[in-house]
């Protein structure tokens, strides 16, 4: 647009030129000024809006240095020309993409940060000085931290978790550590009072770059509730198909069993009454036996309904000698209530087997939105390697024992997102502990 002016004024310089010259070099030399001043001023005009778009743009890019997005250059079509226009409008849709990609880009990271502190995986990343730069919560209450940022992953370890450091070497494993019980909220002197039990962890370590520096990220994901589940339903394979193979071999020589001792009764042979009558005696004491292991494989998933834990408690009385201390008169809480039931008749049936003469201890507490049923016996406890193996399907210490009975406590627990640990009292005696949600 300013060539074309300047054009213009050159021809209205050579037309002066030609008709006034030489007959009015006055009246040319005046229009030659004008002409001179017009240029000068479509110049300075010209260069004053270049000025102010060029501005404008350096203050819109000081803007997008500083990370605001927000900026929109004003379009005024009426005093700039169509390359500007072009370039105040392309500035203005490059800002506009840019701010929805940084608030994509916010949303996501804001996504991510509570997926990754509402998972209950241990993550942590620690940069090529072996400085933690990043731990979710899972990892600050794993550690029992308030922070983990900035601290060294080494000393951490050494201090709070030296279980760990032998498995250094290892980048994806399935580990064993010793840890004390952090559920349902307990506090730090709890947690260091509390029993260790060995619990299963998923470990591994992923090696990664980030702006062009070495950094490692550890990832510890909880298995031990999964594993209890998968070991719990492989036992329950195994016993229906154990149960349908016996219950199979069983009727038949029931039948045949019956069949031989009217015989003998006939022919009034009282040593075949003898033999018969013992295979019939033999027979039941097996039924019976698949009978109880049945139990396990026919348990079924708690139909929660609300109920009062303390009538429960109370009307067990009547059948199991126990003291009974809780502070309410009623609780309700929400479960299955023949399942609870049948948990607590196990474990009052097992506290009177441990010690008859003296009466157990049941406690109720409800605190922190759980509940926690303490059933504690005065026998002798129990060792340490039987407490590792208690709940397992089976394994009993008891000569008449099926080993059924915990492991059906441990599945009723687990059923209503429960937890039930064993360890023996400072005093004496074993104590059972279940923790249920009360909600």
């Amino acid at each position: 647009m300013l060539i074309v002016q300047l054009i213009l004024i050159n021809i209205a310089f050579i037309v002066s030129f030609t008709l006034l010259l030489p007959n009015l070099p006055w009246l040319f030399g005046i229009s030659t000024i004008l002409l001179i001043f017009l240029a000068v001023m479509r110049y300075q005009y010209h260069h004053r809006q270049t000025h102010q778009i060029l501005q404008t743009l350096l203050h819109g890019l000081r803007n997008l240095q500083d990370g605001d997005f927000s900026i929109s250059l004003a379009d005024n079509s009426t005093n700039k020309n169509q390359s500007q226009s072009e370039v105040l409008a392309l500035f203005n849709q490059v800002t506009d993409k840019l701010r929805q990609e940084k608030q994509s880009l916010y949303q996501r990271e804001l996504l991510l940060d509570k997926v990754v502190n509402a998972s209950d995986v241990v993550t942590v990343l620690v940069n090529h000085r072996d400085t933690i730069i990043f731990a979710n919560r899972a990892a600050e209450y794993f550690f029992n931290q308030k922070s983990m940022l900035g601290m060294s992953w080494a000393t951490l370890l050494d201090e709070n978790l030296p279980e760990l450091i032998q498995h250094q070497d290892k980048d994806n494993a399935i580990i064993q550590l010793l840890l004390a019980d952090t559920s349902y909220g307990n506090s730090d002197a709890d947690v260091k009072d509390s029993p260790k039990t060995e619990q299963s962890w998923h470990l591994s370590r992923h090696q990664l770059k980030l702006h062009g520096t070495r950094h490692q990220l550890t990832l510890l994901k909880p298995i031990t509730q999964a594993m209890h589940q998968q070991e719990l339903q492989t036992w329950k394979k195994v016993i229906r198909v154990i149960n349908h193979e016996l219950n199979n071999s069983i009727a038949p020589i029931s039948s045949m069993c019956h069949s031989g001792n009217i015989l003998a009764e006939r022919l009034d042979e009282p040593q075949l009454i003898r033999v018969f009558a013992t295979i019939s005696k033999r027979i039941n004491k097996l039924a019976e036996f698949i009978q109880s292991y049945s139990q396990l494989a026919r348990l079924s998933k708690p139909q929660k309904q609300p109920f009062d834990l303390i009538k429960t408690l109370k009307q067990l009385q009547e059948l199991y000698q126990f003291t009974l201390n809780c502070q309410q008169t009623s609780l309700m809480i929400s479960g299955d209530e023949s399942q609870i039931e049948q948990l607590l008749i196990n474990l009052l049936k097992n506290a009177q087997q441990a010690c008859a003469d003296q009466a157990t201890d049941v406690s109720v507490e409800s605190q922190q939105g759980h509940l926690a049923i303490i059933v504690r016996d005065f026998g002798p406890g129990m060792p340490v390697e039987v407490l590792t193996k208690a709940f397992l399907p089976y394994y009993s210490t008891k000569t008449d024992g099926s080993g059924i009975g915990l492991s059906i406590c441990r599945e009723i627990s687990d059923g209503h997102q429960g937890k039930i640990t064993l360890n023996n009292h400072p005093e004496g005696g074993l104590q059972v502990e279940i923790h249920l949600p009360l909600t």
